[in-house]
């Protein structure tokens, strides 16, 4: 009497490997590009909070300078940002009371990073006001 599989068997057992990775890895990268996006999330929340005390201390809101928020900015603000995958900016008008705060997904992480479809924008208010970035990950 042999022992061991027959070779439908080997072919059966691929071939359901195959069907559950074709369902299970679109799965698994939609429900990591949503976590990365909860860091993009916490870090505009920080920067709205910190934002408001920026304001209260120094009648006017802290505006960075770059594409992305220096150190020294994020220490003006006592925050300290996620430094994978985001590019955080803040932008404001002296004429009025506000500043929109954005987290950009950087080029070449993820999905979900290129141009028009890697931005979250969050006002002063605390409201989404663009979130370019979900709409690609319901999408995926």
């Amino acid at each position: 009497m042999k022992k061991g599989f027959t070779l439908v068997e080997l072919i059966v057992v691929v071939i359901v490997i195959g069907i559950l990775a074709a369902v299970g890895i679109p799965q698994y990268r939609k429900a990591l590009e949503r976590a990365r996006g909860a860091e993009a999330y916490a870090g505009l929340s920080h920067i709205q909070q910190a934002e408001k005390i920026y304001y209260a201390t120094n009648e006017h809101y802290l505006v960075t300078t770059g594409d992305s928020m220096t150190a020294a900015e994020q220490q003006a603000l006592d925050i300290s940002l996620p430094q994978t995958g985001w590019n955080f900016t803040i932008s404001s008008t002296e004429a009025t009371e506000n500043f929109t705060a954005t987290a950009t997904r950087k080029t070449g992480q993820g999905p979900c990073s290129s141009e028009g479809e890697s931005t979250i924008t969050m006002t002063e208010a605390g409201g989404i006001a663009t979130d370019l970035w979900k709409l690609c990950v319901d999408n995926l």
